[in-house]
């Protein structure tokens, strides 16, 4: 879109600003002329500053920017990711993989760090807030991850409720476990104007519809909340209303106005640029830190901390997988009469799953449903989703039970559909609490397709008993197609290699993306909605 192009005219850099600045003799340019060479901000300087909203102590940055400068010994990979909705996914940018922020911030870190080995991996899923990818972080993020910034303040929506807020209780528990991963990766919050605010006033000019298109104050957002969550888990802050605000509802500067910056809600080139520099910044800052006040070991000892207690009382997720797909799934096997694995894809977009084509086939998986750590009653039950397929062709019927360990009533599926597609679809199951919930499926001889065929290819266990978890009920639910594209296998995730190639890693496939190194230059199309 025109309007929201990028804006080369406004460009600038930082010129010999660091060449006058020495530390030990030696000007910051010359130690850090990677770093700041090169890049062209188009956010002004004073705006750069008013955006990097929270920094804090930045421990577990400051070590991966240290380690980006000199990497050592074995540590020359980082893997650098994003997670949220639609926005970091790429939406309204003209050139996904070119023009949305998170590729032209992993270019340039590929650049600023030209000793370093980076990958960077796009493991947004549009449309989804924070309580899915709490479940399933596992299908979006490696668990050798270095870095991952999130943004989820758009897709959260609001809770004007300041103590006890739900947004910041659900985005707690997401950084909690990505914070929690093996290699305890830095973690960046990036957020973004909420619904309406990039807009104006009911009877402004550019907003005198009746009735008027929405329109949200400064205030109206969760960001200012979950600044609780920066500080309480030292973990930076950027923030895109703040950095924008000044200019567009202020001072209404050509360039920065909204309708220069937004396609609706979503930014266009040219909000993408901007929200890659404030990453670049942050970054830049921090290298520069790292010079003046030199990594050292109470950095070292807060990096390596162990979480704090959740700030609200009891405020975590289970410390397991929860979204089982791929090797994930295949791990819960107990038992497979008629059925087996098969890829019904193609390597490089392959579709596995449990099938079986004669009535009388079982399956049987055993799953964790225990949520009393979490403080559920013993007595709440635990939802439970089965992906399976549904087509228009050979499909049959299966009854899902409980056979052990567990309690849960009989669901029977018809797999057979009218459309004339293949799709994945959930069935929900409600089971009782158990470290060790075994299922079975079973093929039935009913059948309105005159075939038999029951293909299973993954489940996701709730995070929460009862009705506290409604994540999968918000983006799919019960007998339901499951659309969500870059979860499903219908999308491979963007991923961006050293050299300024384009690969792709799939949910269930990151793995195997892992092993063989693929890197293939086609770049999806799709748009989330």
């Amino acid at each position: 879109m025109n309007r929201t192009r990028n804006r080369p005219e406004l460009g600038w850099d930082w010129g010999h600003t660091w060449s006058t600045v020495d530390v030990n003799r030696q000007p910051v340019s010359t130690l850090l002329s990677s770093v700041f060479g090169g890049y062209r901000f188009t956010l002004p300087k004073l705006q750069l500053q008013r955006g990097t909203a929270y920094i804090g102590a930045a421990s577990r940055l400051r070590r991966l920017v240290k380690e980006l400068l000199l990497p050592h010994g074995q540590k020359t990979n980082f893997k650098v990711a994003v997670i949220g909705g639609s926005i970091s996914w790429g939406q309204f940018t003209s050139k996904r993989g070119e023009t949305d922020w998170f590729s032209t911030f992993t270019r340039w870190m590929i650049s600023a760090f030209p000793r370093a080995n980076i990958t960077g991996r796009n493991g947004c899923t549009p449309g989804v807030p924070t309580p899915y990818m709490i479940m399933c972080l596992e299908l979006s993020l490696d668990p050798d991850v270095d870095l991952v910034i999130m943004e989820y303040t758009l897709n959260d929506g609001l809770d004007s409720v300041l103590f006890g807020n739900r947004v910041v209780q659900d985005m707690e528990r997401l950084v909690r476990r990505v914070l929690a991963l093996p290699s305890r990766p830095a973690v960046v919050l990036l957020q973004v104007p909420s619904f309406g605010m990039a807009s104006y006033r009911g009877g402004h000019p550019k907003n005198n519809e009746t009735p008027p298109d929405a329109y949200a104050h400064f205030y109206e957002t969760s960001e200012d909340a979950q600044v609780a969550i920066s500080q309480y888990y030292d973990v930076p802050y950027l923030s895109l209303r703040t950095a924008l605000y000044r200019l567009a509802a202020h001072k209404s500067v050509p360039g920065f106005l909204w309708e220069d910056v937004f396609v609706d809600h979503h930014p266009g080139d040219h909000g993408h640029k901007v929200m890659a520099d404030l990453m670049v910044h942050l970054l830049q800052r921090t290298a520069v830190g790292l010079l003046i006040e030199p990594y050292g070991a109470p950095d070292a000892e807060a990096a390596a901390e162990a979480l704090p207690e959740p700030m609200y009382d009891g405020n975590t997720a289970p410390n397991t997988t929860m979204c089982l797909v791929g090797d994930a799934f295949r791990s819960q096997l107990v038992s497979a009469h008629g059925f087996a694995w098969v890829n019904e894809g193609t390597a490089a977009k392959p579709k596995p799953g449990y099938v079986a084509t004669q009535p009388g086939s079982r399956l049987r998986l055993r799953v964790d449903t225990d949520r009393s750590s979490l403080g559920s009653p013993p007595g709440e039950r635990v939802a439970l989703y089965l992906h399976h397929l549904r087509s228009y062709q050979h499909m049959g019927t299966a009854a899902l039970r409980c056979v052990s360990g567990c309690t849960c009533s009989e669901v029977r599926v018809d797999a057979h559909i009218k459309d004339r597609v293949s799709q994945v679809y959930l069935v929900k199951m409600e089971v009782s609490q158990s470290a060790a919930c075994e299922v079975e499926v079973e093929v039935l001889p009913d059948s309105r397709s005159g075939e038999h065929k029951f293909k299973v290819s993954g489940l996701v266990v709730a995070e929460r008993a009862g009705d506290q978890s409604d994540a999968m009920e918000r983006i799919s639910g019960d007998n339901k197609a499951f659309g969500l594209r870059q979860h499903n296998g219908d999308d491979e995730q963007m991923v961006i290699a050293k050299g300024g190639q384009f690969g792709k890693a799939g949910g269930a496939r990151s793995r195997d993306f892992r092993r063989h190194g693929r890197r293939r230059r086609r770049t999806s199309r799709r748009h989330g909605r």
